[in-house]
């Protein structure tokens, strides 16, 4: 792993959709959709970034474990678009734990990576409760297999463990379930992940990849990869709704200054 994805300091910029068709923020245009997305991916790339992910990050109400076909239909068909023109690494993310849409999705484009909230820790939140996956997924992965990694959350961001297990043990069952890394985010109590969490989960994990999924700045972005092997950026780089090219220069240049 840490000779292929993982061979440098990661850093994965967010393609965040708006409100997709189907949720109660959908503002009645498909076309503001597409072009936001392919127009932020491509700030994104030129802006320096290793690699992209897509997420239905604004949908409000979140869902639990699947999203309605008109949402999913768009966000594939802007996957596909994306990845027309995409050479960096290209993940997918459909809030909260849609593995099922996720994996086909993945293996419909043939996308790197997939985001999983939650792999192997039960989590509860304003959306509902959310069973691991990592079991279906499994046998759905066997019956479909592609090379696309598996990021697995613990203690994902805004939701309750049910039961609440220790984030380092957490990860360790991640990796026991094959697991390609470990995300870490927020903890239970909703609050941003800390550098010390991140130093305490690489003493615990060893060498596995971490990957730091939330509140990560150009202040501190060399703090978090003096553990981590990769940052997740979506709302850093944004000046309202939109990819910021000059704050996402900023960011790789302090990154690529150090981590060539």
């Amino acid at each position: 792993m840490k000779g292929t994805f993982f061979d440098k300091k990661m850093v994965i910029g967010m393609v965040h959709l708006l409100p997709l068709p189907g949720n109660a923020a959908y503002r009645g245009s498909k076309e503001e959709i597409i072009q936001n997305a392919v127009e932020d991916a491509k700030t994104l790339i030129e802006g320096g970034v290793d690699a992209i992910a897509l997420e239905n990050f604004s949908d409000w109400p979140q869902y639990s474990t699947k999203i309605p076909l008109e949402a999913y239909s768009l966000m594939l068909r802007i996957a596909a678009q994306i990845k027309t023109f995409c050479r960096l690494p290209f993940g997918v993310n459909i809030e909260m734990n849609a593995f099922r849409q996720e994996w086909a999705m993945a293996y419909a484009v043939d996308a790197d990576f997939v985001r999983l909230e939650a792999f192997v820790d039960n989590r509860a939140g304003s959306f509902g409760y959310i069973e691991a996956c990592s079991t279906p997924l499994a046998k759905i992965m066997k019956d479909y297999p592609a090379k696309t990694l598996l990021f697995a959350d613990v203690h994902t961001a805004e939701t309750y463990g049910q039961p609440d297990i220790p984030i380092n043990e957490a990860a360790q069952n991640a990796i026991n379930h094959d697991a390609h890394a470990i995300i870490v985010t927020e903890n239970d109590a909703c609050q941003k992940i800390t550098v010390e969490n991140v130093k305490s989960m690489r003493e615990a994990i060893a060498d596995f990849p971490i990957i730091v999924g939330a509140g990560v700045k150009t202040a501190n972005v060399l703090e978090y990869l003096e553990y981590a092997d990769a940052v997740i950026v979506g709302r850093g780089f944004k000046t309202g709704d939109r990819v910021d090219l000059e704050l996402v220069k900023e960011f790789m240049k302090v990154v690529r200054a150090k981590y060539n």
